[in-house]
């Protein structure tokens, strides 16, 4: 981890956080972009408690900044259950093109326990145009088996005393029940695809999975799936085949016709 961060002095004229941030905003927010848990991938584990600790505020008032950075300035996702702050600007500014940054990033963003925040940054990885090695499921599942991450335990001292969110049961989907996902997945892969191209790519990896035993270790089948529809898999130059195997045939197809024509 650096031992200073860098910070454009832009930041203090910035429309947005002239016009909108209240000093207190401005204060915690620019704690979150250089508070001494901040690493390169732009989401970090830190408590509230820490924050307070940190910041001189009590653990009320932390919450209640953090919420308005999140809900009313757009600026910070935070984790109660995992404890994780993600800043979601961070790659803008501390990210660059650079090949030797695809290595520390892809383990900074597999390392990640929040499911959603993992597939935001990982997104953003995979956009960069030096990217090599894109991220997916697979990519994630090696680096938690090399590191013998534990899985994510519930925040037991949650606000009001409120008892730890129960774990979400992931359903199985496509002929095979390969596809698991849980009901807050689908549904937002649902919005983003929309249900036929969901469908579509449901039915294509469930196929691919079923037909090689998974050999590809698949394991964040909401991830694969995102990566099937913006990577078009299953889908040729000559139409959109349900499946695998008759997309294949469909390509050979046309490509005897073609030959016999020449011929």
């Amino acid at each position: 981890m650096a031992n200073y961060r860098n910070v454009s002095v832009a930041f203090w004229t910035d429309p947005k956080v002239v016009d909108e941030f209240t000093p207190e905003d401005r204060y915690i927010y620019f704690y979150c972009l250089t508070n001494p848990h901040t690493n390169l991938c732009g989401c970090y584990e830190v408590s509230v408690k820490q924050i307070a600790n940190e910041t001189g505020y009590n653990e009320d008032t932390v919450r209640r900044l953090l919420k308005r950075l999140d809900k009313d300035h757009d600026v910070i996702r935070y984790s109660a259950t995992t404890k994780e702050l993600l800043v979601l600007n961070w790659y803008r500014y501390n990210w660059s093109a650079s090949e030797k940054l695809n290595k520390p990033l892809l383990d900074g963003i597999c390392a990640v326990k929040n499911d959603g925040f993992r597939e935001y940054l990982a997104d953003r990885y995979n956009e960069r145009d030096s990217v090599t090695q894109p991220y997916d499921g697979r990519v994630e599942a090696r680096h938690r088996e090399a590191a013998a991450l534990p899985v994510p335990a519930s925040d037991d001292a949650r606000p009001g005393g409120a008892p730890p969110p129960e774990k979400q049961v992931k359903h199985k989907y496509g002929q095979y029940g390969w596809v698991r996902l849980t009901d807050a997945e689908y549904s937002r892969l649902t919005a983003d695809l929309g249900p036929e191209e969901l469908q579509r790519c449901i039915t294509y990896i469930d196929e691919s999975a079923q037909s090689n035993g998974n050999k590809n270790k698949w394991k964040d089948w909401n991830l694969v799936i995102r990566k099937c529809n913006r990577q078009r898999w299953g889908i040729s130059r000559y139409g959109a085949p349900a499946s695998q195997a008759q997309g294949a045939l469909e390509d050979l197809q046309v490509l005897h016709r073609q030959f016999s024509e020449e011929g």
